[in-house]
């Protein structure tokens, strides 16, 4: 029976990704912090092993040696400057020994989850990967590098790059746009397009990374490609909700943004709203930089249709009473 060590088990794709694997008859074993909320993975026949992933002993020793997998989903997604230090620590200081020890303990394959935003950023230079603006996308490729340095010293590691991820166990992503659009708090759609894809399918995508994906190699998780105006009207749809018809202006969703950041200065709280947060989802991405065909070609990938994605995360957040 194949054993896989997984990270960031409590969040969306890492939440799906357990139940997969249980599914295909894997062991799982889930690294997790002091403060992990374990009770997202309660009745999951799971192992729990305890970890600080920011030092290299307790990462080291949280591993057995030779094990098939391990799944390195978590990550620091925060927008707001103040949280950079700590952002860097979670994902790039965390991977950065995630892999080393991986390495030590001659790990089968590494299965790493990026982020779709890093997919036009192929170099392996720090120094232009410390250039960029948005702290988010900045540290995932920083991390990503450090996976590369862990092939060149022989790991065998695949690179994911889901886009937009819609579906169950959304506890604070976009499950917020459902709240939100039902309460009447959200009454227009962010401007631009992407691509949307259903979480099982991510999570899916992870075991078949496993099982078909060529070391060293990325792959785009990409999805139904349509407007977020679509997207929100089919949310609406499902929740209740009078669906919105214009979309949002990007000048002013930025304004309010650099407004929501300045006060969060004398404030200390986190904004709802942040300049790099706005660039993220503002940015209409073309429909190659989407594109899945690889993945599809190599790994099997499929994604299920928006109205599924939509229909599954309503019907979790109703099942958990979150909506």
């Amino acid at each position: 029976m194949r054993v896989g060590y997984i990270t960031g088990a409590t969040g969306c794709v890492g939440r799906n990704l357990v139940d997969e694997l249980l599914c295909a008859g894997w062991n799982v074993v889930v690294l997790h912090r002091r403060t992990s909320d374990l009770s997202r993975l309660k009745g999951c026949k799971v192992r729990f092993q305890e970890v600080d992933l920011h030092d290299p002993v307790s990462t080291l020793n949280s591993l057995k040696a030779n094990t098939d997998a391990v799944f390195h989903v978590a990550a620091n997604t925060s927008h707001w400057p103040a949280e950079r230090e700590q952002q860097y620590k979670d994902n790039v200081i965390a991977t950065r020994n995630l892999v080393q020890a991986s390495l030590a303990k001659k790990v089968k394959k590494f299965i790493f989850t990026s982020t779709g935003a890093t997919n036009g950023c192929q170099f392996t230079d720090e120094r232009l990967a410390n250039g960029i603006a948005n702290g988010y996308i900045r540290t995932k490729r920083l991390s990503e590098i450090e996976v590369h340095k862990g092939v060149e010293q022989g790991l065998c590691a695949v690179t994911l790059h889901p886009i937009i991820v819609i579906g169950a166990y959304d506890y604070n992503n976009y499950s917020k746009f459902f709240s939100n659009l039902k309460s009447g708090r959200l009454k227009a759609a962010l401007p631009g397009h992407i691509a949307f894809c259903h979480a099982a399918d991510i999570a899916r995508a992870h075991i078949q990374a496993f099982e078909r994906g060529q070391c060293s190699e990325r792959y785009v998780l990409g999805g139904t490609y349509t407007t977020w105006l679509d997207a929100f009207q089919r949310i609406a749809k499902a929740v209740g909700a009078p669906p919105p018809t214009t979309t949002l202006s990007l000048p002013i969703l930025k304004v309010a943004s650099y407004a929501m950041w300045i006060a969060s200065m004398f404030t200390g709280k986190k904004p709802e709203l942040t300049p790099e947060l706005i660039g993220l989802l503002g940015d209409s991405p073309d429909v190659d930089f989407c594109d899945k065909k690889k993945a599809k070609e190599e790994l099997g990938y499929e994604s299920r249709d928006l109205s599924t994605m939509v229909k599954d995360c309503y019907d979790w957040l109703v099942k958990e009473g979150r909506i």
